[in-house]
């Protein structure tokens, strides 16, 4: 009790903090996402945030989209330590269904559900995650409803370099991953192999999972590269209660992806072309099969002053076999496509105030077209404050589930949100720096069951504030704060209204030291702020001390006072108590 109330109060008499690459306070840090090529985060009229491969070193999140939990206005759902770690952005996730979940830009998503399974995705060959908070369906479509997750892969820089960490702890928790990369002349891959198995943390929770990805890179002449990325995962996951007893999920997903990127003098211009495709299994009957293709194509030009102009279009087909499901008359194939088309143009006036616009046409084969503008103006003042202003909106298609299976409705609308939000973010010399975002999001048109039937008919409206406080107290100690409110309306059912959330690293020659802690409150399992679940706060650590030139060790202890506490995910879950982990890594 002491922690929490320690917690709350710092959290609220300070801003905040965020678990991201803000840590190392670079006055010029740079995202891919929001633009589709690298900028400047001060100049974009989105909030976006950043998680460097430092970052990760020093988490002790078991899959890619865990982490993302320190990020204010992003909330992680979960049903234990390992499984799905789904990620809900300002109220908004639908279990990956309204969000864009990219790896190096490729649409991550199940086929027939149009889900990201997010234990799918864990953290071995991660560079950095990119994410932006708020709808961005102008340059990425039907996917980025509510936001987007982009997680950017690793490439090498040495002609041999790797590393192979190894770690156990409570509930026979076992991790092991090797990753090695080379660069040669034109040339370069990394590769990644990753295990884990555990017990789980009560009855019928176990795991057992494998994952392998690659990268591979070749330079051409004139500024060209071709890139491919693969991937493929393996496991099954066990559900405790209060799924049915004996729950299993076993999925098996991968992905392939070919790229082409071109930069020459103003230009830029890419092409990605991929695959992603799967297996469920899932111990109540249900069998299916599915696959997605897509293209995505996409240029940029400076050829004028002060303007950056960027066009692009895209078309994917999903397509999935449903092998066995209750009742019997779903099992059958199933198909879809889409495509579309946008234009997003920007414009520096006076080196200060910065005027951004563009559209999205897109186009689907059952909810038709649509049209999908937005806005943005980003001014920065001559004392170093930048004010941003965004009216960005968003849809999300029908998918083969929504169209097809339990409450089938070929008729179904796009769901559509419109997100109004203005931010400042002010630098405070070499010290760091302070950012408050807030927004009003409307949407309309989600789609849900009634009466057996899916229909276009719930309504919302999402307001909240978002604050960061990040300071650099010496060169080797960082203290970080952020505070987010969010006001659901009737929605309350597992959207938390207030999550604070607390860290202070240490780095100095061989040791590297963080604390981090998060509250969270005003949590309900039901909507209309009924049911309310207890409020809490987490306390976690990671040591990792370098023995020799190439050999450290690390413990981590999650959860540190053994808080009782449960997470909402379609049902109340009890998450572990205090739970250690020691390993060692080698890197060469």
């Amino acid at each position: 009790m002491n922690s929490k109330i320690l917690l709350i109060a710092i959290a609220v008499s300070m801003p905040s903090y965020a678990f991201s690459s803000d840590v190392y306070l670079s006055l010029t840090r740079k995202a891919v996402t929001p633009s589709g090529y690298e900028r400047e985060i001060e100049k974009l009229p989105v909030s976006v945030s950043v998680v460097t491969k430092d970052d990760i070193k020093m988490s002790n999140a078991k899959q890619a989209t865990e982490i993302l939990g320190g990020l204010p206005g992003v909330f992680i759902k979960k049903t234990g330590d390992f499984g799905r770690a789904d990620v809900d952005i300002r109220g908004i996730g639908g279990n990956g269904r309204q969000l864009g979940i990219f790896i190096d830009g490729r649409p991550d998503k199940m086929g027939i559900f149009g889900c990201s399974v997010t234990h799918t995705l864990p953290m071995n060959n991660v560079e950095r995650i990119e994410v932006i908070r708020g709808p961005e369906s102008v340059l990425y479509g039907s996917d980025a409803f509510g936001g987007v997750v982009n997680i950017i892969t690793k490439r090498p820089s040495k002609k041999l370099e790797g590393n192979f960490t190894a770690s156990g702890g409570t509930f026979n928790t076992q991790n092991y991953l090797f990753e090695q990369g080379s660069k040669f002349d034109k040339f370069d891959y990394n590769l990644a192999i990753n295990k884990r198995s555990g017990n789980g943390h009560r009855e019928n929770s176990g795991f057992n999972a494998s994952d392998f990805a690659g990268k591979f890179g070749y330079s051409l002449s004139g500024g060209a590269e071709i890139l491919l990325g693969a991937k493929y995962f393996t496991g099954i996951k066990n559900e405790p209660f209060p799924s049915v007893a004996g729950t299993w999920n076993d999925y098996g997903r991968g992905a392939v992806d070919l790229s082409y990127n071109n930069t020459s003098g103003n230009l830029d211009n890419s092409i990605k072309i991929y695959r992603s495709f799967g297996e469920h299994r899932f111990s109540d009957g249900f069998h299916s099969r599915d696959f997605t293709d897509g293209v995505i194509l996409r240029g940029k030009t400076n050829a004028f002053v002060n303007n950056e102009l960027t066009i692009g279009a895209d078309y994917r087909y999903q397509a999935g076999d449903v092998l066995n499901a209750a009742p019997a008359a779903l099992i059958g194939s199933y198909h879809k496509y889409e495509y579309g088309a946008y234009i997003n143009d920007e414009h520096t006036f006076f080196e200060k105030l910065t005027i951004s616009g563009g559209a999205r046409y897109n186009y689907d084969e059952f909810a038709k077209a649509i049209i999908n503008p937005k806005l943005g103006v980003v001014y920065n003042t001559p004392g170093g404050t930048t004010i941003r202003a965004i009216l960005s909106h968003g849809f999300r298609a029908p998918q083969i589930n929504d169209l097809y299976l339990w409450g089938g409705n070929k008729n179904l609308e796009p769901e559509k949100v419109v997100n109004n939000e203005i931010g400042a973010r002010r630098q405070l010399g070499g010290l760091g720096y302070i950012d408050v975002a807030g927004f009003i999001m409307k949407g309309s048109g989600l789609i849900q069951t009634v009466a057996g039937k899916n229909v276009n008919t719930g309504d919302f409206e999402f307001k909240g504030v978002e604050s960061i406080l990040s300071l650099k107290f010496s060169e080797s100690l960082n203290g970080q704060l952020n505070y987010t409110y969010l006001d659901p309306g009737i929605y309350t059912t597992g959207r938390p209204g207030d999550k604070a959330g607390a860290s202070l690293k240490y780095a100095k020659d061989k040791l590297n030291a963080i604390i981090t802690g998060e509250y969270v409150g005003r949590y309900f399992a039901a909507d209309n702020s009924s049911n309310r679940i207890g409020d809490h706060v987490i306390l976690n650590t990671k040591i990792d001390y370098r023995l020799l030139r190439d050999m450290s060790v690390f413990a981590a202890v999650d959860n540190i006072t053994g808080e009782s506490y449960q997470l909402y995910y379609n049902g109340l879950y009890t998450m572990p108590g205090a739970t250690l982990t020691l390993g060692a890594n080698y890197a060469f």
